[in-house]
């Protein structure tokens, strides 16, 4: 055993090292990563995981909208985009109608996606209340909007 040891312990520390430099970057990125991006008006939102690949344990529940995307998908692959560039990957928890009211300072949460299903509207409030603390934000359930 002290055989080994005499091996190891030379090339232990420098092997951490590097592998402290890889797991930093992603780390970093999901850390920076920001948890609400809301436009004003009317316009679909969904929530996903943002997560380093392989480590699910750490992952970040983010709320993304968007008022130009036809479809809740849309929104998703815009989310995608962003976490990729990032070196992130994403999985997708829900969409629904996200209405953002800057004068009023009023956000209403409601509706859900056919392709992604129901976002749980309470956890978006819970997200975005932080972030919009001077906004009065509204988590309503129910059905597609027409």
């Amino acid at each position: 055993m002290e055989f080994a040891g005499k091996f190891l312990k030379p090339v232990w520390r420098p092997m951490m090292q590097v592998a402290r430099l890889y797991c930093e970057k992603p780390m970093r990125s999901l850390v920076a990563f920001p948890v609400a991006k809301v436009e004003s008006g009317k316009s679909k939102y969904m929530m996903a995981h943002v997560y380093i690949h392989g480590e699910m344990g750490s992952a970040k529940q983010v709320i993304r909208s968007l008022s130009k995307a036809k479809y809740h998908l849309d929104v998703y692959d815009e989310l995608k985009k962003e976490a990729e560039a990032m070196g992130l990957c994403t999985q997708g928890l829900g969409g629904g109608y996200l209405v953002h009211d800057k004068e009023k300072k009023y956000i209403k949460l409601y509706g859900r996606s056919q392709a992604l299903g129901k976002a749980d509207h309470e956890a978006a409030r819970e997200l975005l209340q932080p972030i919009y603390n001077d906004h009065k934000i509204d988590a309503e359930s129910g059905g597609m909007e027409p």
